[in-house]
């Protein structure tokens, strides 16, 4: 690990006098370096050490949010209860291009899907594509894409998959029509085929609650998680994250635990929970904040994390 890192200093060698050991180097004895170019390479260096450190650690799961729409980004959380606060958040990647509010993402922890539309389905105002992605970056990128078509039936604007990793259940939420303010229930699928072709194994409507438009649903590990709104159906807001401990509660409105949301954050958001060994590492390990840019940002979030490990 250690030659690693000397690696990556050669490339910016620091031309000067050795200095003292110390907590970090003495820049007043530095010569012959540009200060870019340090920040670069011990930025690259620190970056290098955590990732390894990261990499040997127990993944855990993430919880992801979108900005607002088109959807630009993903940013990363630790818990829900960070996400809810939006505290300690990362850029997760950065999505190009961009996602429109009309199109929705989800992981069943081995693909990652968008939900689309050809010209037939923009012409109905309806999604009627799955596109189906190796990996979170891919999805990001747009890029390796397999597309299928939706048989025999089409998905109104924002009604959303959900895939339970855990169970290989797929659930598909609906609407009486698009004009419709609630979504009423769900459709079950027992495999991603038969999603595709509306072989559902159950369908049936929401019961004990009145579930808004804009609420999101995604889920993991056997959890199934609800986003709870406040508002106008497209204009409202987060005010907190519901709880299910099957698909079965979730129907039937059996909420586990609700946790409130602090955060100001749009309905029309997206969010997705998964491992965060599924979240791509940078393109460049020196990018902290992944804004495609290696400069004194990204030294101050370092600078920000110097010091003993909690």
């Amino acid at each position: 690990m250690i030659s690693r890192v000397i690696d990556l200093m050669r490339c910016c060698p620091l031309r000067g006098r050795r200095h003292e050991a110390g907590p970090f180097p003495n820049f007043s004895l530095i010569r012959g370096i540009s200060k870019m170019k340090l920040i670069q390479s011990v930025v690259a260096s620190a970056a290098l050490l955590a990732g390894m450190a990261a990499s040997s650690a127990n993944a855990y799961v993430a919880f992801l949010r979108t900005d607002l729409t088109p959807y630009a980004k993903l940013e990363s959380y630790p818990s829900l209860g960070e996400l809810a606060s939006n505290s300690n958040g990362a850029i997760a990647s950065n999505i190009t291009p961009s996602i429109p509010v009309t199109q929705s993402m989800f992981t069943d922890g081995t693909y990652f899907y968008k939900i689309a539309a050809n010209a037939q389905g923009d012409a109905g105002q309806y999604n009627n594509l799955i596109i189906r992605y190796q990996s979170l970056s891919d999805l990001c990128k747009d890029v390796n894409g397999e597309t299928f078509n939706m048989n025999g039936y089409g998905m109104y604007y924002d009604d959303e998959v959900v895939a339970d990793n855990l169970t290989g259940r797929y659930i598909r939420t609906t609407r009486y029509d698009a004009n419709s303010p609630v979504t009423i229930g769900a459709y079950v699928y027992g495999s991603f085929a038969d999603l595709v072709n509306n072989n559902y194994s159950y369908a049936g409507g929401f019961s004990n609650q009145t579930v808004a438009f804009d609420c999101q649903f995604w889920a993991w590990n056997g959890k199934y998680y609800r986003t709870n709104v406040t508002g106008p159906t497209g204009a409202s807001t987060v005010t907190g994250f519901n709880i299910y401990n099957s698909s079965e509660d979730l129907y039937n409105g059996v909420v586990a635990q609700t946790v409130a949301c602090t955060a100001t954050y749009a309905g029309t958001m997206r969010f997705m929970a998964l491992d965060s060994s599924l979240i791509p590492p940078p393109s460049c390990i020196a990018d902290l904040n992944a804004d495609g840019i290696v400069n004194g940002a990204d030294l101050g979030i370092l600078l920000g994390a110097w010091g003993l490990c909690p």
